[in-house]
């Protein structure tokens, strides 16, 4: 397992780096159950408690800027990086992934069992769970993607729109390999956007549902045709976070 210490001392005038190196494999000197003064340690699962290869753990000075370490989880899931004498003071713990699925390249947030500081002296475990959906710790947005829609052409009230989503053919598991069932969200009012939120990263049938009146979709970003179901595949679409992603949708009668 490798693990990278990198350290700013004065921005943008001089920098030093560190590195050490462990073994990675399949359990040897990967951490126990407990704490252990000296490193953070700990698990990545995904939903079904099933260990997660190759997530990328950054362990980062509450002080110094850019000053931080990085470990990886080997083939039982486990890390352990160890924290230095200098520089001295709290490190906090987060933790990414990289998948490609459907002619795309995500990056996703891990979900932390716990948070806040720690230090050296005490060391601290920090277990990450890869989770497709949920709210982020704090409040601050949703593991899911969303889907953007624009009425184009009709004055339904977007608010009483419902999606539904249909796995598509020949694509039955979630990013994560968890199986994919069909499923009906509500239309919100976000921040004065329309949308369903946090929906787990799949590919989907698609189709707008509305008491009356039958409607369509046309995907905003592309050269499309009004249907009345549409294939989803999230990317980046607009001003979004590192981790975050979306489709969008004109919505038509």
């Amino acid at each position: 397992m490798k693990q990278n210490v990198y350290r700013v001392l004065l921005p943008f005038i001089c920098s030093t780096v560190f590195a050490a190196c462990s073994k990675n494999g399949s359990g040897e000197n990967m951490p126990e159950a407990s704490g252990t003064a000296g490193r953070v340690s700990g698990l990545v699962t995904d939903t079904r408690s099933v260990p997660v290869k190759d997530a990328r753990i950054t362990i980062e000075h509450t002080v110094w800027y850019n000053s931080y370490l990085s470990g990886t989880s080997n083939n039982d899931g486990r890390y352990q990086v160890l924290l230095p004498d200098d520089p001295a003071g709290d490190w906090t713990a987060k933790a990414q992934l990289t998948r490609t699925a459907y002619g795309q390249t995500y990056t996703f947030d891990l979900d932390p069992d716990k948070t806040g500081a720690f230090n050296k002296t005490n060391g601290a475990v920090r277990n990450f769970k890869w989770k497709l959906s949920g709210q982020r710790p704090g409040g601050m947005g949703y593991y899911g993607a969303h889907v953007d829609l624009y009425a184009f052409g009709t004055d339904v009230d977007l608010t009483k729109v419902t999606l539904s989503f249909t796995p598509f053919p020949g694509e039955p598991r979630l990013i994560d390999g968890t199986t994919s069932t069909p499923f009906e969200r509500p239309v919100e009012d976000v921040a004065g956007t329309f949308m369903v939120k946090d929906v787990p990263v799949g590919k989907y049938i698609v189709k707008a549902i509305y008491a009356g009146k039958k409607l369509f979709l046309n995907n905003r970003h592309a050269d499309d045709t009004n249907e009345e179901n549409k294939t989803v595949v999230f990317g980046k679409y607009g001003y979004l976070g590192e981790t975050e992603y979306n489709t969008a949708f004109y919505i038509t009668e």
